[in-house]
């Protein structure tokens, strides 16, 4: 009980670590861009946001991927 808890722990870790390096990909993916120089208050609130929404489907595809490894590793 105890491994399976640290073994999930570790992967939590290394999600959150992994999904903020993700989620600058998604938005430099995005290519966010203003007629302005500089990004206003709604434009900067806006960019966090999608950052945060990166973070999170980042963090939740990268579960997914961990079950279907483990599963393909199972039936083989």
């Amino acid at each position: 009980m105890k491994n399976i808890f640290v073994r999930e722990l570790f992967w939590l870790v290394l999600g959150s670590v992994l999904s903020l390096f993700l989620s600058f990909i998604f938005l430099g993916l995005l290519s966010l861009t203003s007629a302005e120089e500089t990004l206003n208050s709604i434009e900067k609130i806006f960019t966090v946001q999608l950052y945060i929404i990166g973070c999170f489907v980042s963090l939740v595809s990268i579960y997914i991927f961990r079950i279907i490894v483990k599963a393909v590793k199972n039936y083989l």
